[in-house]
């Protein structure tokens, strides 16, 4: 068996199978557990498995459920555009696709007859990932999920909420977004 902690290639005998069970980044052939990717050897001893960990970020596959931050960049009347930027939680670079689309069905819990009263072109929002293949498709129902972060109409400054409404401290201006209950917060990583 290979020494613990050593970086390995992929192909290197790192066990055999009488010793350890083949883990991440490993694979069993002819009895012996090879390496199947650039990284670090180690035993997990609970599961007696044998393990490769990357020594680079693999990036990041997107699946339904996921917990996204989107920043809004285009609206139609039937669709929010979307560019996903962030998955809660994963400190990994997306690989693929990043836009996606919030139908108008998917934006509230409640009818919405006016997409731009929920949100405009720049929102960052929190949405769920609902569907990969063919398209991305998220949505938004629920408390958690909306607006976290929205900018004036008028003057582009950062909106603060006041009660259901947003308000800009610099011109005064009154705005309304679907928004999460967390907004403003600043909470990147929050899996809901």
């Amino acid at each position: 068996m290979i020494k613990e902690g050593s970086t390995v290639l992929p192909g290197d005998k790192v066990a055999i199978s009488e010793e350890l069970q083949p883990g991440e980044g490993t694979y069993e052939k002819n009895g012996e557990i090879i390496a199947s990717i650039i990284g670090r050897f180690r035993v997990d001893r609970q599961r007696m498995t044998a393990i490769v960990e990357p020594l680079t970020k693999i990036p990041l596959v997107l699946k339904a459920g996921d917990t996204a931050i989107c920043e809004v960049k285009q609206l139609t009347e039937a669709m929010v555009i979307v560019r996903i930027i962030h998955i809660a939680g994963n400190k990994r670079q997306i690989a693929g696709e990043k836009d996606g689309a919030i139908h108008i069905s998917n934006i509230a819990d409640e009818f919405v007859d006016d997409i731009g009263k929920k949100y405009r072109i720049g929102d960052i929002i929190r949405a769920k990932i609902i569907r990969v293949e063919p398209a991305i498709q998220l949505s938004t129902k629920g408390k958690g999920f909306g607006t976290i972060k929205a900018y004036c109409t008028n003057c582009r400054n950062p909106l603060i909420r006041k009660n259901d409404l947003l308000e800009c401290p610099s011109c005064g201006r009154m705005e309304e977004r679907k928004m999460a209950d967390d907004y403003g917060e600043g909470n990147l990583d929050r899996v809901i």
